[in-house]
């Protein structure tokens, strides 16, 4: 039985119809899409505003980037880039998500508002778990690897988040908080990246939400081509729209109108199965 609620704080979200857009908002000089586009809060503020009004129902803050190779950033650093924006976003209503592995912004994240941890760590830091677990927030546990090149890549990650899921559990927390994400571009070949994205299903059958999270990735930049990730959008979109497709309640995007309109055909698509099957039963 797949998910049909997830519970964010004083967010719940009924996943039983249309996936919930998740607009990427980061707030860094280096990631590796949109680093230093939003780095002051008036430039964030109005990107998430806009993302809202393209059709983003959460709003992911990230003050460091989880790209290979990127610099670890100072916990002062964190601080001061991520929470002006989580306390000026939550206080005009957002459904704030943080993206962070530091159990001290999860805390004051929480305090200031917002309604979701993503930890691409899956809660793993020293205190990040019992931090978790003292909110009341929606959590995504996230497969970063590596691992062995010839594993079997989809059921490695499924035993890792369930361990994961287990360890949250026993730590308090209630199931109906915690969402998978299979980690789409995190310690995978090339194709084990899109065999997790093709075995959706197998991380449906855990009865969490699911969030597909393949936004721009290099992944895609090698299957079309594309060096700059500013020229995957396609590419992102239809990612974003088969992982829909299998079943994703989740769909962590830099594109969210092109995402929004994708899924309206989607639906369009669905609706007219619908009126076929029904006459076809006449």
């Amino acid at each position: 039985m797949t998910a049909q609620l997830w519970r964010c704080g004083t967010f719940d979200f009924d996943l039983t119809g249309d996936p919930v857009i998740m607009g990427i908002l980061n707030v860094t000089p280096d990631s590796f899409s949109d680093g230093g586009e939003h780095n002051t809060l008036s430039a964030a503020v109005s990107w998430a505003r806009k993302m809202r009004g393209d059709g983003a129902g959460i709003i992911d803050v990230g003050g460091e980037s989880t790209r290979p190779g990127a610099s670890e950033v100072p916990l002062e650093e964190e601080r001061a880039r991520v929470m002006p924006v989580v306390k000026a976003l939550a206080g005009e209503g957002f459904c704030v998500s943080v993206d962070t592995s530091r159990p001290e912004i999860m805390l004051e994240a929480a305090e200031a508002g917002a309604a979701i941890l993503n930890d691409v760590r899956a809660f793993e830091m020293p205190g990040a778990l019992d931090a978790a677990a003292s909110t009341r927030l929606g959590l995504v546990i996230m497969h970063l690897g590596p691992f062995d090149a010839e594993a079997d890549a989809v059921e490695h990650a499924f035993d890792y988040l369930n361990r994961r899921e287990e360890a949250l559990i026993a730590a308090g927390v209630d199931p109906e908080r915690i969402a998978w994400d299979p980690g789409f571009g995190f310690g995978k070949t090339l194709e084990q990246n899109f065999e997790v994205l093709a075995a959706s299903r197998r991380f449906l059958s855990s009865g969490r939400p699911l969030m597909a999270a393949l936004s721009r990735k290099g992944s895609l930049g090698r299957i079309t081509g594309r060096k700059n990730p500013h020229e995957r959008a396609a590419a992102s979109v239809a990612g974003a729209l088969m992982a829909a497709e299998r079943g994703a309640h989740i769909l962590r995007v830099h594109d969210v109108r092109e995402t929004a309109d994708a899924l309206a055909v989607l639906k369009a698509f669905r609706h007219a199965d619908i009126r076929i099957d029904a006459r076809g039963r006449c």
